[in-house]
This record gives C-alpha cells, sequence and structure tokens, in this order.
C-alpha cells in the first residue's frame, strides 16, 4: 500500500511538472494600453511611454527592459521576468511588464 501511495504521489508530481502551460503571455500596459506577446517567440518590441520609448526583449521564455528614457534605469536592472504573475516596470515611463 505504501509503495502504490508513493508511485501515486511521484506519477502526480511529475505529470505536474512537465504540465506546464508553455502558451504563457507577455502583457505590456503603457499609455492606457495593452499589448500581448507570447513568451514562446523571440522578439524586440519597442513600447511608448510617457517619456519616450521603452525597448522590451522577449527571448528564451522570458523577458525584460533592454533600455528605456527614464534617468535612473532601476528597470534595466531589475532581471528577466519568466514566470506567471512576474512584472517589471519603468514607473517614470509609464511601461509596466507582466507574465500571464
Amino acid at each position: 500500500m505504501l509503495v502504490l501511495f508513493i508511485a501515486v504521489t511521484v506519477a502526480s508530481f511529475l505529470f505536474l511538472k512537465t504540465s506546464k502551460n508553455p502558451e504563457q503571455n507577455l502583457v505590456i500596459t503603457a499609455a492606457q494600453k495593452e499589448y500581448i506577446y507570447p513568451l514562446s517567440k523571440n522578439r524586440e518590441v519597442e513600447i511608448a511611454g510617457v517619456l519616450g520609448n521603452s525597448v522590451i526583449v522577449i527571448q528564451d521564455g522570458r523577458a525584460f527592459f533592454k533600455s528605456s528614457p527614464c534617468t535612473n534605469k532601476t528597470c534595466v536592472h531589475m532581471g528577466a521576468v519568466s514566470l506567471e504573475n512576474d512584472w517589471a516596470a519603468c514607473l517614470p515611463n509609464d511601461v509596466f511588464i507582466r507574465v500571464e
């Protein structure tokens, strides 16, 4: 009975781990507009914010700010987002990215 319980537990864990939704999207909100891009397709996008254009790179299932016109560049140093509900933002430029 214990062996059966362990086998079912391991099988369930492996199923949940491998059934991760590959169709995650990056949602970009800027200037009261919303843009949606699949994380599965590599690209570079320019998004107009209140200060100018932010450049966001989507690469290998991750997304990050490559550049932005803000003065402190905190958004560029935040790193990449890749998991559901991960987010990064350029507050001065009013550009927000999140994974759904």
